[in-house]
């Protein structure tokens, strides 16, 4: 379950992430885990400085955090967002100790590459529709843009200024919907990246319980995520990004209707924000989701033929996604936050004027679902150390948990007959988990469907549906023969660029 490792300066330890918020430390030499903290960090990277602290992305209002490199340590706030930008993430402190650099997430605008100084702690952006840099020791600056071009600049770390005009090395770097990138580069002169789409061009398929795949529709292709299907099964709402390489903060996507399996589509948000995270109303008319339409990330809902507004459902402070209706209409329960920190809440419509907490403890709680009969509500969390899939009655939560995965688990879903939970394990297959309500709840045998993954899968929000009757699901596949990805090595590339700033 790590993520993320980065070296101490002296190279003889490594840093990493687990468990979406937990930082630990394992020394080269052996010896037991170092935790560090266990709070307050997130999942986009993290770098050791020579003064003995570590600085990482944080989560919510606290965009990049720094927490020395000890067991035990209090994380403190470290940087501060101006009123435009959503996260400083991905740092990496500079070799003379004065700046970090950071990408920089801005509200409804492309992301951008930042300096933070060290003594001040005040940011500014250095370079703009850039999602990730890292800093060469030949006085450069290395850096992907929002279109997956690796470009260099010369850059004084002295002075944290642009010093020239930017170059452009290659072309097609991958770049993940999270705005991942995979680069690095040695003292030495040892360049590496991955190229390729990131997620590829992206087919919807259905899938038997046995793992026999059949495309959705072989004419719809595109860029997937959150599938969701009407309570009748005959049509889906599913978001569509307009590229395989997006800046997931900046660039739009929409939620679409599609009448199954080769009927016509329709896009249902036309505003031109991030849509994102589908859930039809029980009623089978309206669709749900998560957008930005208003500044922030709130629930919304929507007549699914497109014939009224969207109307605001619930606002929240540090964001509401992976909406889930109770089978009655009555609770709308959702996720706050994200997998560094997330908690699930309920909302009454008519009756709360606030959500109310449902699932909240000091680990991260995602990927909410509610039984058919409305009587418990199924969810990822972390607190075992890895992400397991657990169940509780409601909307009576504390009232008892059971554990249905214990070697690691996401994304549930139930049976429209309420007797299976299915959920994704760490293997990737889809997993089956017979359920029993009466007189009691109870778990009964788990079944490994099919290996699934070579489907889309994020930890965040189910990322398949099932089918009504239960013997199929509607998963995301990267098309056949779509480029994949490579990994690339360039020896000696400081060569390369001194015969670059030659010419």
């Amino acid at each position: 379950g790590a993520q993320n490792p980065f070296f101490s300066p002296d190279g003889q330890h490594v840093g990493f992430v687990t468990g979406g918020s937990k930082l630990q430390i394992a020394s080269l030499s052996g010896g037991p885990l170092i935790t560090v903290t266990d709070s307050l960090i997130g999942l986009a990277g993290a770098s050791w400085g020579r003064d003995g602290y570590i600085y990482v992305d944080g989560t919510g209002p606290e965009p990049l955090i720094r927490v020395e490199a000890k067991a035990g340590a209090v994380p403190m706030r470290f940087t501060a967002l101006d009123s435009r930008e959503l996260d400083h993430s991905w740092p990496e402190v500079l070799p003379n100790g004065k700046a970090i650099l950071i990408a920089v997430g801005v509200r409804d605008a492309a992301r951008s590459i930042g300096v933070v100084d060290m003594s001040s702690r005040k940011h500014r952006v250095i370079v703009n529709n850039a999602v990730y840099a890292r800093y060469v020791p030949t006085g450069h600056l290395l850096y992907v843009t929002t279109d997956r071009t690796l470009m260099v600049v010369p850059f004084d770390q002295n002075t944290m200024k642009i010093t020239g005009e930017p170059t452009a090395l290659v072309e097609g770097v991958r770049l993940t919907p999270s705005s991942t990138v995979d680069l690095a580069v040695s003292d030495k002169g040892t360049l590496l990246y991955t190229r390729g789409a990131g997620t590829g061009k992206q087919e919807l398929v259905w899938v038997t319980r046995d793992g026999k795949a059949q495309p959705v529709d072989p004419d719809w292709q595109g860029t997937f995520g959150d599938p969701s299907l009407a309570p009748d099964g005959r049509r889906l709402a599913v978001s569509l990004l307009p590229n395989a390489s997006y800046d997931a903060v900046a660039q739009t996507n929409d939620i679409w209707i599609k009448q199954l399996d080769r009927g016509p589509s329709i896009k249902l948000t036309l505003e031109g924000k991030s849509d994102r995270y589908t859930a039809w109303t029980p009623d089978g008319r309206s669709v749900t989701f998560t957008s930005n339409a208003a500044g922030s990330f709130d629930l919304w809902t929507k007549r699914a033929d497109g014939s009224t507004l969207a109307v605001l459902q619930v606002h929240e402070k540090r964001g509401a996604y992976s909406p889930r209706w109770s089978p009655d209409g009555k609770w709308l329960v959702f996720r706050r936050g994200d997998a560094a920190k997330g908690d699930i809440l309920g909302f009454r419509p008519g009756i709360d004027t606030v959500a109310v907490s449902l699932v909240a403890t000091k680990f991260s709680e995602i990927a909410p679902a509610i039984s058919p009969d409305g009587r418990w509500l199924a969810y990822t969390s972390n607190e075992s150390g890895q992400y397991d899939v657990y169940v509780v009655p409601f909307p009576n939560t504390a009232a008892a948990k059971w554990a249905v995965s214990t070697g690691g688990g996401t994304e549930p879903l139930w049976s429209h007959t309420g007797k299976e939970l299915f959920y994704r394990d760490v293997s990737g297959n889809l997993v089956a988990v017979e359920v029993r309500s009466t007189p009691t709840f109870s778990l009964g045998r788990s079944t490994a469907l099919f290996p699934a993954s070579a489907y889309f899968s994020y930890a965040n929000g189910a990322q398949y549906a099932v089918a009504p009757d239960d013997r199929r699901f509607i998963m995301i596949r990267r098309v056949a023969g779509s480029a994949p990805d490579e990994l690339v090595v360039v020896d000696n590339w400081f060569e390369e660029l001194k015969a670059k700033s030659r010419k």
